[in-house]
């Protein structure tokens, strides 16, 4: 997938309003469904490491969490903390690269309907 910037939550972003990004597309398989994405790589501070997105956009709205540190942008705790307090039940990707492929698209679908 191809996207001009990250979802990121405002930690790894870093204080600095003014981040130098560079991006490469389809240069890494995203951690969740291994379909290639667009890698973000920027340096949040002067002192801190260099970050760079781990998930692809559409796993990462689909469970509304950070594409580097993979926690959720609401309550910066780990998705399986948030679905158990708020009883949800996480739906796992599937094991397959057919039904990966396939769950990625009516993922897309979905968020380009809703919103």
């Amino acid at each position: 997938e191809r996207t001009d910037f990250p979802i990121v939550c405002e930690t790894c972003l870093g204080p600095n309003p003014y981040v130098r990004m560079t991006r490469a597309e389809f240069a890494k398989e995203c951690k969740v469904c291994t379909r290639p994405f667009t890698v973000f790589r920027w340096r949040p501070g002067a002192s801190a490491r260099f970050k760079k997105t781990e998930v692809c956009q559409t796993c990462a709205k689909a469970k509304h969490v950070c594409q580097t540190c993979i926690l959720d942008l609401d309550y910066a705790v780990p998705v399986q903390v948030r679905d158990q307090a708020l009883g949800e039940e996480g739906n796992g990707a599937p094991l397959s690269a057919v039904h990966r492929e396939y769950h990625a698209q009516q993922l897309e679908r979905e968020l380009a309907v809703g919103g």
